[in-house]
């Protein structure tokens, strides 16, 4: 009996944790804007780190456009982009903090950034960003080696997967995202940024 209880107790919380991990929170939940003209930076990462504190789930773009700096990843959240959801980096370098990304991910795993319902959208804004980088170096205001960022970097990450998002603009020329010893798989993803 002991033994059947274990089960039915181990199973409970397996089921659990699955519902968990497909809980799913509205960007707007945690005052993220989507005028395209608001820094989110911060309020997104308060929301990926509070869905991480949570046990994971999905963190969900709707219409509209989110621009933000540098946010880090967490293990088990996810990143959905509804229709005509673009994600856009911000035209100030200083929005990086030296970060190689917008999305930057260390030493997680279980993570999915994906586009449903039509095409969403992560866009570097390379014009901006480059013309930023460069006056801020010509002023000497940049630390040497301060990177120029891409859309996505993964370092030491695993089962990472990019599905059906549209990249755009990165300002690493051709360049969408980077992978350091991480498991990345890039399903469906496409570009219509012309080099």
């Amino acid at each position: 009996m002991k033994k059947i209880i274990a089960i039915a107790a181990a199973a409970l919380l397996c089921v659990s944790a699955l519902a968990q991990n497909n809980k799913e929170w509205n960007a707007s939940y945690f005052g993220i804007k989507s005028n395209g003209l608001i820094d989110n930076t911060t309020s997104i990462q308060k929301a990926i780190d509070f869905i991480a504190e949570k046990g994971g789930g999905t963190l969900t773009f709707c219409v509209g456009r989110y621009l933000t700096g540098a946010v880090y990843l967490k293990s088990g959240v996810n990143i959905r982009l509804d229709a005509a959801a673009d994600i856009i980096g911000t035209d100030n370098i200083y929005g990086y903090k030296g970060q190689k990304a917008i999305f930057n991910g260390i030493g997680v795993e279980n993570v999915r950034i994906f586009a449903t319902r039509g095409n969403g959208v992560v866009d570097g804004r390379a014009d901006l960003v480059l013309a930023s980088y460069k006056d801020q170096k010509d002023k000497g205001y940049l630390p040497e080696g301060t990177p120029v960022p891409t859309l996505f970097y993964f370092e030491n990450c695993k089962n990472i997967k990019l599905i059906k998002v549209l990249y755009r603009n990165p300002a690493t020329p051709g360049k969408f995202y980077e992978a350091v010893n991480s498991d990345v798989v890039n399903d469906g993803c496409f570009t219509d940024t012309r080099e």
